[in-house]
């Protein structure tokens, strides 16, 4: 894979203007004068719907170009001792035919070491470890976020019309537990998962699949070449499929071992009713399935689970506060020299159950890496690096849209409400009440950008229009807006709804999630701008258990969340801010629900116009065959979102700053980081290595 490299051309206001997704916030001014690294303005040719890359019609393995590999491989002593015991076949049977090549950032690592993770909450996936733990798909992001590489398959073919899909996996890729890794485990998954009435009653779902009704989906097909070769057939052109796949999207395409869940499943094993019988906690044996499954990111208690991953568990997490994870003596990637990966023998993850005590084990050197380091946080880091401690500081630039998206659900279920909500006039006098000045000044030290939620001006989705409207602060002009929709006031000076009750509205956020540390602060200032304008709003600090289960219950009146869809190609990936009923358009939970088409969600059909909308980004946008077709289509979809005026934002971010041990080796200076690229994977976690 290729090095990041810093283009010199791009102009300072990119790095001014690049969102961060998580809301981390910018660098300070002495931040490097190194231009950050954006993501590509068109996609690399793997994305075409043509062969990617040309190959010769056959399922042979195929020599990558990207660097020479050693004929003989090397590993880490811990392994060269367990093969000399016995324990382990030598690393040339271990490794594939073929492995991924990754060029390390900076220079070939030195093996050895544990990595101190520190994760706030009960949830080493989502508290960051998923980011290095995880994430290996069929397709990965390259380094510089300018578009994919082959990954667990070595190469692909697609038809002209962007319907079929033929993967060639890597020869040789094996499980944690020895066992290959062939397309009878993705034909397993889609055919006795997806495909199976008990496990998936509703039909086939998957993040790759849900734009696609419930009645197509079920044409979707998977067939085996042979072991080393599937195809997969879509009933309808699917132009963006691969890179879909190198996001969140594509994670269980690749996560279900066969030979260890048939175990579990019924088809396969006659006895496993008395399998679920002995489980604690589980009724039948779909339940014992979903549990084995421990779908991703959340194996952390099952160590017997095999994976693909650069390191296994050892210690689960249980009821403790840690857990521990080793090499995967079958990981199926080397660096260019020939060394198997990962550089480093250990990862412990470590949770804090406030952000406070994460902080400071970080600045007394207890800790060597984290995720979501917090706003307020950056002074006490620099400082810290600038007295000597062991830190080490470098910048993320965020691949988000906004620092916050604010939203309004137009399907609750108070009719009266409802009908404010979705009053286009109400959400541009709301917008035009913020102080979006004073938020960046306090929320966000002074640097970003008043915006609302709109792709990025580096982005070939960037449009004005969506970008800048309804920004100015201006209580009069909101007012203005304001009166046309709720013109009536009590003597308190706050506004009445068309019975005559004064409006409240409650405004819900989760209050516990690593990457929503600022929701909040900024929560209490909207409160008090609201205030101003007559519109009484009571904030609901949750965690996001129960904030997850207020929105699948659709009783959610009004949040605050992330800002997805900034950089790049985002804006189509992730079009949750512009295209309704994705599973966090919070501004339209109850259509979300309907479309899901789960019995346990409280659903609200959309009215046609909706579902127009809807269905002229799935055959104009994620049909297109070309990308030159997708983002034509996509900017016409920004403009209809322009319109809608759907989501309320607040600012594009600066560059954020991530802070490390300084004994952590082979970082970047400046990457893109964010929910689309993966987070720290797209800086390859399993070239990191520890030296003092």
């Amino acid at each position: 894979m290729r090095k990041v490299k810093f283009l010199n051309i791009l102009l300072l206001m990119s790095m001014l203007l690049a969102a961060c997704a998580t809301s981390v916030p910018s660098a300070p001014t002495d931040a490097p004068e190194v231009e950050p690294v954006v993501a590509a303005t068109t996609a690399p040719a793997e994305v075409e719907p043509t062969a990617v890359p040309e190959e010769p019609d056959t399922d042979d393995p195929v020599e990558e170009v990207t660097a020479p590999v050693a004929t003989k491989y090397q590993e880490a002593p811990m392994l060269a001792a367990r093969v000399a015991a016995g324990e382990l076949p030598p690393v040339d049977e271990r490794l594939p035919e073929n492995p991924v090549v990754i060029e390390p950032f900076n220079e070939i690592g030195e093996y050895g070491g544990r990595l101190r993770f520190g994760f706030q909450g009960t949830h080493a996936g989502w508290g960051g470890l998923w980011y290095i733990n995880g994430w290996d798909n069929l397709v990965i992001w390259a380094g510089d976020f300018s578009g994919i590489e082959p990954n667990i398959a070595e190469r692909w073919e697609v038809s002209p019309d962007a319907t079929e899909y033929t993967f060639y996996l890597r020869r040789g890729i094996k499980w944690s537990d020895g066992e290959p890794f062939t397309a009878d485990d993705v034909i397993f998954y889609v055919e006795d998962v997806l495909f199976n009435e008990d496990l998936s009653p509703a039909g086939p779902g998957a993040d790759w699949l849900n734009w696609m009704e419930p009645e197509v989906r079920r044409e979707f097909q998977a067939t085996k070449i042979n072991d080393y070769t599937f195809k997969f057939t879509f009933p309808l052109p699917y132009g963006t499929f691969l890179l879909d796949i190198a996001t969140w999207a594509g994670r269980s395409i690749t996560f279900y071992p066969s030979h260890w869940l048939k175990q579990f499943h019924r088809d396969y094993n006659p006895d496993v009713d008395a399998l679920a019988a002995a489980e604690e906690g589980v009724e039948d044996w779909i339940g014992l399935f979903n549990k084995m499954v421990a779908g991703p990111p959340d194996y952390w208690d099952l160590p017997q689970r095999p994976l693909l991953y650069p390191y296994v568990i050892t210690q689960p997490m249980g009821t403790g506060t840690q857990v521990l994870m080793e090499r995967n003596p079958y990981y199926w990637k080397v660096d260019t020299e020939g060394n198997q990966l990962p550089y480093i023998d250990e990862v412990l993850g470590i949770s804090f159950q406030d952000f406070q005590n994460r902080t400071f084990a970080m600045l007394n050197g207890d800790l060597d890496a984290l995720k979501d380091p917090g706003g307020d946080n950056r002074i006490l880091y620099f400082e810290a690096m600038e007295e000597g401690r062991p830190i080490y500081i470098n910048f993320v630039q965020g691949d988000g849209a906004n620092t916050n998206s604010i939203h309004f659900n137009r399907t609750y279920g108070d009719p009266v409400k409802a009908e404010i909500f979705a009053n286009k006039d109400f959400r541009i006098g709301m917008s035009h009440a913020i102080n979006r000045a004073e938020i960046i000044d306090i929320v966000h030290h002074g640097q970003g950008t008043p915006a609302q939620v709109a792709p990025l001006p580096s982005s070939p989705l960037y449009n004005e229009r969506l970008a800048t409207q309804y920004i100015a602060y201006d209580v009069d002009l909101a007012n203005e807006y304001l009166d046309r929709v709720l013109p009536n006031k009590d003597s308190q000076g706050f506004r009445l709804d068309e019975t005559g009750k004064r409006l409240s509205i409650v405004m819900t956020v989760s209050s516990d999630l690593s990457y929503g540390t600022t929701w909040v602060q900024l929560g209490e200032l909207l409160v008090e701008y609201w205030k101003d304008v007559g519109v009484e709003v009571v904030l609901n600090a949750i965690p996001d258990s129960q904030f997850i289960e207020y929105k699948n219950n659709n009783e959610l009146e009004a949040s605050i969340y992330t800002g997805e869809g900034g950089a790049g190609l985002n804006a189509i990936l992730d079009p949750r801010y512009f295209v309704p009923a994705s599973y966090f358009s919070i501004y339209g939970i109850g259509w979300y629900n309907w479309w899901a088409d789960n019995a346990d969600l409280v659903s609200v059909e959309p009215p046609q116009w909706v579902k127009d909308y809807r269905a002229k980004f799935q055959t104009e946008v994620l049909q297109a065959n070309t990308q030159e077709g997708q983002v034509a289509a996509m900017q016409d979809i920004l403009e209809m979102a322009a319109d809608e005026f759907w989501v309320i934002g607040i600012s594009w971010g600066g560059l954020g700053y991530q802070p490390w041990s300084s004994a952590v080796k082979n970082l970047p200076e400046v990457w893109v980081g964010g929910w689309i690229p993966g987070v720290h994977k797209i800086i390859y976690p399993e070239q990191w290595y520890l030296s003092e």
